[in-house]
């Protein structure tokens, strides 16, 4: 069993009316309630607590999970937040209260496969015909890799003690993430040339960023697209309304 850990400080009026997007209303429920569901559901979940503004969220969720903590809204200084709660388990499962889609089997997928590698940090990859099958009107961000083109998800299996010392080059690379100039001093030239020319292998990345963190990182190959398909912004937020709407 693992415990997890949901991150829901982010602040986007647009999605929220002025609150955490956590709170976007999507059919008869709010977004996080989505997330917290699917993890009560998984088999392999135990405790579950959740990182974002206290008053607003406990009012919707209740003692449907076992700690909500005042967070802020940096995603890394959450994380930290996040894992102090449950510093001493071996492992623990992050996540970002953006994927209403999630399933529980997606997430027992992740932490079995994440659990099987033995490293600090695993991160799960969706393939880009999958996530085109299961969600066509999606826009992803992908990347070519010899192994195949996929995006990234929204959930972390991390070991604790990991987190702090490797925050400060993680904040760097989430600043940096839509400033390629600034993201090639950190990651190396040789690195991102060769990732823009498609010439990286799942390996190739993995070793470079073990060693960038000094941690040991996984790439999880995820045949479940629900755990990359974030809402980020008015037309994702039309979208899962539309979708999720039509179950059930």
């Amino acid at each position: 069993m693992v415990n997890a850990i949901i991150l829901s400080g982010d602040k986007n009026k647009d999605l929220s009316g002025g609150s955490t997007k956590a709170l976007a209303s999507i059919k008869d429920r709010v977004m996080i309630e989505y997330v917290v569901a699917a993890l009560d559901q998984s088999r392999l979940v135990d405790r579950i607590a959740v990182v974002g503004p206290e008053h607003q969220l406990r009012s919707y969720l209740g003692d449907r999970v076992s700690y909500i903590v005042e967070g802020v809204e940096d995603l890394i200084d959450n994380t930290i937040i996040g894992t102090e709660i449950f510093k001493v388990s071996p492992k623990v499962l992050v996540l970002t209260c953006d994927i209403p889609y999630l399933t529980p089997e997606a997430v027992d997928h992740f932490v079995e496969k994440s659990e099987e590698t033995g490293a600090d940090l695993c991160y799960p990859i969706v393939s880009k015909a999958d996530n085109e099958l299961r969600f066509p009107s999606s826009r992803r961000t992908y990347a070519k890799l010899k192994d195949g083109t996929f995006t990234g998800g929204n959930m972390f299996y991390i070991n604790p003690q990991v987190v702090e010392r490797s925050a400060d080059i993680a904040r760097r690379l989430v600043e940096y993430r839509k400033k390629p100039w600034k993201m090639c001093s950190v990651l190396g030239w040789d690195f991102v040339f060769r990732l823009m020319a498609g010439n990286l292998t799942i390996a190739g990345v993995e070793d470079r960023l073990s060693r960038l963190l000094n941690i040991k990182l996984a790439a999880i190959i995820s045949p479940y697209p629900e755990v990359g398909n974030d809402v980020d912004k008015e037309s994702d937020l039309l979208l899962a309304r539309q979708y999720l709407g039509n179950i059930g």
